[in-house]
């Protein structure tokens, strides 16, 4: 039980200074209750905020801690709010063992710093990093998505990711967050290989993750505006930004007429079924949702 305990406090301590700032999220999926708190990765590893999170997690709240390091008067996790990128990550909920283990394979990625099992069958994979811009950051994440089948949703360096350490509890049975600690390397841009971008990607036909492969109707019956329904339904009860799930969509299909309206209106149906209220502006830079 001790070594359980002490994961998600080793793993705050090895991948943040004392007095780094960070974004911990805590989310209720059943009531949609989020709470964020902002503190130092010193005070987060502490026993007694150690203590306090297991008991939310107890209680069924999911425990996130933002990736990147917040500024002195960041009091929310918007862009400019980042003071510096440490983590570049990708998110594999789609075939995930079958598509890390082809990342693995490859051998001019850089070894993960860390792997976690967020749940069964998906995995988030993090690069400790160093010299990153955040455009820099956000444009390797978005090329390694479409190239390696990660979720496209983890692209942004305002992205908050799971702690191990405590309990998944999206479902009936608690599923207990795990990490392999890999590497203790910090990587430069450089020690990236040039992902193709998006137009070259499409060309290649390899775009990938789970908003599908393919614009046409899967094998299952599911089309692809019902998978950009569903990342839009996930993101959002992760706790996303509308504004950056709908982002994150439009910069997906550039195949519709208008893929700006497209990517507004499948956001305001995902926030719909969850019962939000539409309260933000996505391209005037402005988001109020879950403030």
């Amino acid at each position: 039980m001790q070594q359980r305990r002490s994961v998600a406090s080793d793993y705050i301590r090895a991948n943040f200074l004392p007095d780094d700032r960070l974004a911990i999220v805590l989310i209720h999926k059943r009531s949609g209750a989020v709470t964020t708190r902002v503190s130092t990765a010193d005070r987060i590893a502490s026993d007694e905020y150690q203590a306090w999170l297991r008991h939310m997690n107890a209680q069924r709240h999911e425990i996130y801690v933002s990736m990147n390091t917040l500024g002195p008067e960041a009091r929310g996790r918007l862009k400019s709010d980042i003071a510096e990128v440490r983590h570049v990550y990708l998110d594999f909920d789609h075939n995930g063992a079958e598509a890390v283990a082809a990342m693995r394979a490859r051998g001019d990625i850089p070894v993960p710093n860390h792997i976690l099992t967020s749940s069964p069958g998906k995995f988030q994979v993090i690069w400790r990093v160093a010299e990153f811009r955040k455009d820099e950051a956000e444009d390797l994440m978005r090329r390694m998505t479409r190239a390696l089948g990660a979720d496209i949703a983890a692209t942004d360096c305002t992205r908050v990711l799971r702690v191990p350490g405590f309990n998944n509890h999206k479902y009936d049975a608690p599923h207990f967050v795990t990490v392999q600690n890999l590497s203790a390397e910090t990587h430069k841009p450089s020690s990236f290989p040039e992902f193709p971008s998006d137009g070259q990607t499409r060309q290649l036909g390899s775009l990938s993750g789970t908003m599908g492969t393919n614009r046409q109707q899967s094998g299952g019956g599911e089309s692809q505006s019902e998978r950009d329904w569903a990342f839009a339904l996930r993101s959002l009860m992760r706790g996303e930004e509308a504004a950056d799930v709908a982002r994150a969509i439009e910069a997906y299909r550039p195949d519709k007429p208008n893929p700006r309206y497209y990517a507004e209106y499948t956001v305001e149906k995902a926030q719909a079924t969850l019962g939000q209220q539409r309260q933000w502006r996505v391209f005037g830079g402005v988001s109020d949702l879950g403030r």
